[in-house]
């Protein structure tokens, strides 16, 4: 399965119309979100553009492996998820991997249509739009991109891990 995904930075300008596609959405929750990111010990992840985290929210822990882009418009990528106990960031350690940064996040979820869409309140970047689809189909990315051409937004590419990391430099 592939998660179709776009996401833009949210300002003055395009609140009022992300606003509008929100009051016709299914509100599903709010929670904050910790995602720890991890260096590998055989390749660099930024090289391969590739990701390896471990994320905290609520009572859950999610170990995700993100595989490079598989287009030049959206953030679409091959994921898999597993749940997992707080001992993964041992694991991982004593495996060779190291802490590259932590993301801290409030989500808003939202349910419109058949996408899901998450308003992101991201420490020290701001907030967010994220849109995303399930499907084994890349040409459905169309589909969000038209979202995104409605809404007049302009997809932002880079992972908030890149985004944070570029704005340390």
């Amino acid at each position: 399965m592939l998660e179709l995904e776009m996401k833009a930075k949210i300002d003055p300008y395009t609140r009022g119309r992300i606003n509008q596609i929100l009051r016709m959405a299914e509100f599903i929750e709010e929670k904050m979100e910790e995602d720890i990111y991890f260096s590998s010990p055989i390749r660099n992840f930024k090289e391969t553009d590739e990701a390896l985290r471990v994320r905290y929210s609520n009572d859950k822990i999610i170990l995700t492996y993100k595989g490079p882009k598989l287009d030049k418009v959206s953030k679409s990528r091959e994921e898999y998820e597993a749940f997992v106990s707080r001992e993964i960031e041992q694991i991982l350690q004593k495996l060779g991997y190291n802490e590259l940064l932590r993301v801290k996040k409030k989500r808003k979820v939202y349910k419109y249509k058949e996408y899901k869409i998450s308003i992101d309140e991201v420490e020290d970047l701001g907030e967010y739009l994220e849109v995303e689809l399930k499907s084994n189909n890349l040409q459905d990315v169309e589909k969000i991109e038209n979202l995104f051409d409605l809404l007049f937004l302009e997809s932002e590419r880079r992972s908030y891990l890149e985004l944070l990391l570029f704005k340390k430099k």
